[in-house]
This record gives C-alpha cells, sequence and structure tokens, in this order.
C-alpha cells in the first residue's frame, strides 16, 4: 500500500514508518523538514517537506502518489482535521488518526477502567493544572469530532486509536527520567500528595505496533480504541520498581497536594512539573483492542531496563526542573523533619 504519514518523524510516528516499512509498504512521510530523525537508504521511503496547513501541497502529494491509507499523528486542532476530510474524502480507502486518552480526563467524572464510551462526558471546569493537558484533551476531541462526523465505510473510513503516556528511550518529553535522574542522585523524593493514584504508560514501540496493525483489521474502521501497558502503577509502586531495577531505592517523602500545588518548584505554565502525579485513577480498559487486534504489550521492567539504561549511557542533560533539585531536597526535608 502506498501509506502517507502526516508527521513522520515523531516518538512515535518515526517507529510506525519502521513498522510499515517491514510490512512491505511504500511510505511517504510528510514533515515540516527540521527533524533529523530520518531513516536512510530505503527505497520504499519518501521524505516531502511541507506544513499540514498548505492545503495545495497536500493535494498535489495526493495526485502524484495516489495515498491507500493516510495516518493523521499530529492533528491538535479541529481545523487541522477539516482540512484533512476537505483533501482526503473520498480519496483513500482508511483515515487513521492519533488521539489520546486526555479527551477522557478533561471530564469532570470518569469510572476506571475507562471505557472508550466516556470521551463526551461533562467537561470539569476548566483546570490548568489538569496533568492530561485541559486545552490539548478539548482540543483532541474536537479533532475527534470532526472525523466521526465525516466518517464514512465508503469514502471516509476512520479509526482512532488514544494512547496513554507513551514512554521510551528517547522520549522528548522526558517524563521517566525526571525520577529517573533523581533516584540516580541517591537523594529523597518528593511525591505530591498520597502517590496512591493508579495510572498506565505505554512502550513507544507497542504503541506504535498498535497503529501499524489496524490495517490488518478491517474491524477496526469505525473505532475508537484506547493503547495503553497491561500494567497499572500507583506512583509509589512505579518509583519502587524503577528503583529497584536501578538498585538505589529511594526514600519517598511525601506532601499534601494542596501544599504541594502552593511551592513554586510544583508548577510551570501548561501541567505540573512532577510527572505522573494524575490526581484522580487513570487507567483504562483494554477488552475493545485485544479483541479487535490481538494486541498484547511488552513487560514493565523489560521497556524500563531500555529506557534507564538509553538515559544513563547516551542521553545527554537533565530532567525537566533538575536546575532546582536542591530547593526541592531543602523543602522536602523540612517536611520529613
Amino acid at each position: 500500500m502506498n501509506i502517507l504519514i502526516i508527521g513522520g518523524t515523531g516518538f512515535i510516528s518515526s517507529r510506525l514508518v519502521e513498522k510499515l516499512l517491514q510490512s512491505g509498504n511504500k511510505v511517504i512521510v510528510y514533515t515540516r523538514g527540521k527533524s533529523k530523525k530520518k531513516i536512510r537508504g530505503n527505497p520504499n521511503l519518501i521524505y516531502e517537506t511541507g506544513n499540514r496547513e498548505n492545503e495545495k501541497r497536500l493535494s498535489e502529494l495526493l495526485s502524484k502518489h495516489k495515498f491507500d491509507v493516510v495516518y493523521d499523528m499530529i492533528a491538535y486542532l479541529p481545523e487541522e482535521s477539516e482540512l484533512m476530510v476537505k483533501i482526503f474524502k473520498g480519496k483513500i480507502v482508511r483515515f487513521i488518526h492519533c488521539s489520546t486518552i486526555s479527551v477522557y480526563m478533561v471530564s469532570d467524572d470518569i469510572q476506571c477502567p475507562v471505557t472508550e464510551d466516556q470521551d463526551k462526558r461533562k467537561l470539569m471546569e476548566y483546570y490548568p493544572r489538569n496533568p492530561f493537558g485541559m486545552d490539548y484533551g478539548i482540543n483532541k476531541r474536537k479533532c475527534e469530532n470532526v472525523l466521526w462526523n465525516a466518517h464514512n465505510d465508503k469514502n471516509f473510513p476512520v479509526t482512532c486509536l488514544r494512547p496513554t503516556f507513551v514512554s521510551g528511550p528517547e522520549d522528548p518529553s522526558k517524563r521517566d527520567y525526571f525520577w529517573i535522574e533523581r533516584i540516580k542522585d541517591g537523594k529523597p523524593l518528593l511525591v505530591p500528595g498520597t502517590g496512591e493514584f493508579r495510572f498506565q504508560q505505554v512502550f513507544v514501540k507497542d504503541a506504535a505496533k498498535a497503529f501499524c496493525d489496524l490495517l490488518d483489521y478491517d474491524v477496526t474502521i469505525g473505532e475508537s480504541s484506547n493503547v495503553a501497558a497491561e500494567e497499572i502503577f500507583t506512583l509509589n509502586e512505579y518509583l519502587k520498581a524503577i528503583g529497584e531495577l536501578m538498585d538505589n531505592s529511594s526514600k519517598l517523602v511525601h506532601i499534601e497536594q494542596n501544599i504541594f500545588d502552593k511551592l513554586e518548584i510544583s508548577y510551570y505554565p501548561g501541567t505540573d512539573v512532577f510527572p505522573f502525579n494524575t490526581r484522580r485513577d487513570a487507567f483504562f480498559s483494554l477488552e475493545k483492542i485485544k479483541k479487535h487486534i490481538n494486541y498484547k504489550t511488552t513487560p514493565f521492567k523489560e521497556w524500563m531496563e531500555k529506557t534507564i539504561s538509553w538515559y544513563l549511557n547516551e542521553f545527554d542533560g537533565h530532567s525537566v526542573a533538575y536546575n532546582k533539585r536542591e530547593e526541592e531536597i531543602k523543602i522536602l526535608e523540612s517536611f520529613r523533619n
């Protein structure tokens, strides 16, 4: 098949490209050309440069390559999805959209494990510190609404996948490294709240494989599915597991959430600094995706060992807000004492 990937050099999408090529597809990656992460020397891979808002450029590509499938990995605003419908409706056999579990986590109320039919629940009061991204989740909902309104099994067949926190080596968000680097220094860890809310991650290669496998299962047309690991952790359990893998377990010092929220080190515009502090349970049903594509995930220990090794041996830099680590230590020491 001829496959177009819009945003094919990102964390998930670069691995999706590899999977699609391994399956014998011809892949065209449409990118702004700013990323250096490119696969070289494969005759079935073409990089095309342009902005996703450029309707003329995208229409030219469609005429040139006659795509069978389009993956949109980077639609964040409804008008971006509207353009996809305008250009590709009636001209492709599959449209696959990368959504997010944030479409649920901007809701006032959810029931865990969260099922795919909870995506249109009443929005919570606007909350800038939503750890899943308030604007992000709202806009991703709008993107999905555009696509589902246009969905038609014959002339615009849509599938959406909703990944949770995506982790692994080279993660640009460096969420896991926030904790890995602090465990590495051997000093206590400041943990917001009780650390007892449950959450899920997903290994980046498992997420990429799920996107690729959709092509083999027509039953996924017209459906949205959660993408997450089968293992569920509280923040306390997650930190203990990483400490054991690093053979360097750290003392956890918990600070009440309402007190933590007042600390300058806790926040930067858009979200909390401290990752995986989900503020409520956030774990997701995998019944649907397992039924549709025989979905299985890599064990946490296996992929986290690789992630830790990459950060400690290949990554050059610090985690978010590590320059304020000494301030963290002073604060947690005062609470511990």
